[in-house]
């Protein structure tokens, strides 16, 4: 009979067999998963015994695991902006730079003299930016839209999960094909496929071989999504209303001459924790078109 102890001690040198960072942490979070525990019991009950079953389903997954499979991916969770969220193969594993663009939307909706806000989240793969907006803005709603089914079955588990169904509606749309030239949105959010596909070989195995290659790479240099999407947020755009946008390493200076070509003033780029440009914020003036 197999302990908790035991197994996590064949899976720890599984992983490291593997060259995989933190292989105790990998091992821990499997072994929740499988047990239906938090990472406390199962530290400080390594007697416990394993059934055959949760035994022949931990070996799957760590060894899943061992051979670059994504940690998300094998549990279906991914903690963001404070909420769990359900991930799946077909949606990009979110990211925590990725939260530095929806701690802005909320702090500006927050900010706003009108209480309501309307928003537009392009690319929503898991709904983890609509979702979390809408979560911490209660009089906020909008539209979450992406051109993956996949993704869109995902992102609906989320806003249900999450209680959000009345305010956050899904459609499948490739960019804004199914919303009319019309300013009715106070913001726009996306984080776009910014990944140069000439930089494909140089990213880890278990991102290029695992997560969506619709929602990682965004054509030869990175830019062209963003080439493709920004022309037509003005029209859609109220006075006042805002662009959100994620950017890659080395992009954000490119992107905001796009974003001021349409006529938007790009308000400020917020570094990441690593301090690179990771998010532009760019603004309608008021009496614009």
């Amino acid at each position: 009979m197999n302990t908790v102890g035991s197994a996590r001690t064949w899976a720890i040198e599984e992983l490291k067999r593997a060259q995989l960072k933190s292989p105790p942490i990998s091992a821990d979070l499997l072994l929740s998963f499988v047990l239906g525990w938090d990472r406390v019991r199962v530290l400080s009950h390594p007697e416990e015994p394993v059934s055959d079953e949760a035994w022949g389903y931990f070996q799957d997954l760590v060894l899943r695991r061992a051979k670059g499979e994504p940690l998300q991916y094998l549990t279906g969770e991914r903690e963001f902006y404070g909420l769990p969220f359900h991930v799946a193969p077909g949606v990009l594993i979110p990211r925590p730079e990725t939260e530095i663009l929806v701690e802005k939307a909320v702090n500006l909706m927050r900010r706003r003299a009108a209480p309501e806000a309307r928003f537009l989240d392009i690319g929503t793969g898991s709904g983890c930016i609509a979702v979390s907006v809408a979560s911490e803005v209660p009089s906020s709603k909008g539209w979450a839209a992406d051109i993956s089914a996949a993704a869109l079955e995902v992102a609906r588990v989320n806003i249900a999960r999450h209680e959000v169904r009345e305010r956050v509606l899904l459609i499948r749309s490739n960019l804004f094909d199914c919303f009319r030239a019309v300013p009715c949105f106070d913001f726009i959010f996306c984080n776009p496929p910014y990944v140069a596909s000439r930089d494909c070989d140089s990213l880890p195995s278990e991102v290029k071989d695992y997560e969506p290659h619709l929602a990682l790479f965004g054509g030869e240099s990175g830019i062209e999504f963003y080439r493709e999407l920004i022309p037509h947020v003005p029209s859609r755009l109220v006075p006042g209303g805002y662009l959100l946008l994620e950017s890659g390493a080395g992009q954000a200076e490119e992107i905001r001459q796009l974003i001021e070509a349409e006529g938007l003033a790009v308000e400020t780029i917020l570094n990441d924790l690593q301090g690179i440009p990771r998010c532009l914020i760019g603004r309608k003036l008021i009496g614009s078109e």
